[in-house]
């Protein structure tokens, strides 16, 4: 009869030694899961997009911060929270504080910004149009909106403006005259000529009730 007499003391110590798992990856492993778990309770509907929700929002008050700087000649900008921030102070304070022309570039400012990001995330935002408060700006203010407006209005992007002020006429390339008669309102484009001659016409009569 053959016989086979296995050591099974010498096997289990084989075995138990080639299956030993270092200590270094079962802490490796359990980090692994701590973070796994973190994100499982986090990455709830709520949770997640309320954390995008914020990013979104911080980046909007980055990019409008930077329009509204330009356009208050370095005086303000936008707080986390909405506020408006005066740079040289560093306070920050409610936008109902803000003046009647302060709060149209806050608003410009914050318009231009949605635009902006709108652009960078999804489908290039080809127009804009913009209802304004302008009359609300002195000189300085207009000129420094204006600007900001032009720098929007490059490559494939249209921003159309609707206003009653002339001087805004003679800073943009295309003018649409709407016009109020007995018979109802009439429209049509003027040359620049056309253009030049309108903002002329509110310039003379500036000067003529300054006159007065």
């Amino acid at each position: 009869m053959f016989s086979l007499v296995i050591d099974a003391s010498s096997m289990i110590g084989s075995y138990t030694e080639r299956f030993t798992v270092p200590d270094f990856a079962i802490t490796a492993g359990k980090a692994r899961c701590e973070a796994l778990e973190v994100l499982r309770r986090e990455l709830v509907d709520a949770k997640f997009l309320n954390h995008l929700t914020m990013l979104r929002t911080q980046a909007l008050l980055g990019v409008a911060s930077d329009l509204l700087g330009q356009m208050s000649d370095g005086r303000f900008g936008f707080a986390d929270s909405f506020d408006i921030v005066s740079r040289n102070s560093g306070v920050a304070h409610p936008p109902n504080l803000l003046s009647g022309g302060e709060k149209i570039q806050a608003s410009l400012a914050l318009a231009l910004a949605l635009a902006e990001l709108h652009s960078r995330s999804g489908p290039a935002l080809g127009s804009l149009f913009l209802d304004e408060g302008f009359a609300a700006l002195d000189t300085t203010a207009l000129d420094s909106a204006l600007e900001v407006l032009r720098s929007q209005a490059n490559g494939n992007r249209l921003v159309m403006v609707i206003s009653h002020l002339h001087a805004v006429a003679e800073a943009v390339d295309d003018v649409l005259l709407v016009e109020r008669t007995p018979a109802g309102s009439s429209a049509r484009w003027l040359t620049p000529a056309q253009r030049d001659e309108l903002a002329q016409a509110d310039l003379v009569s500036g000067l003529q009730a300054l006159a007065r």
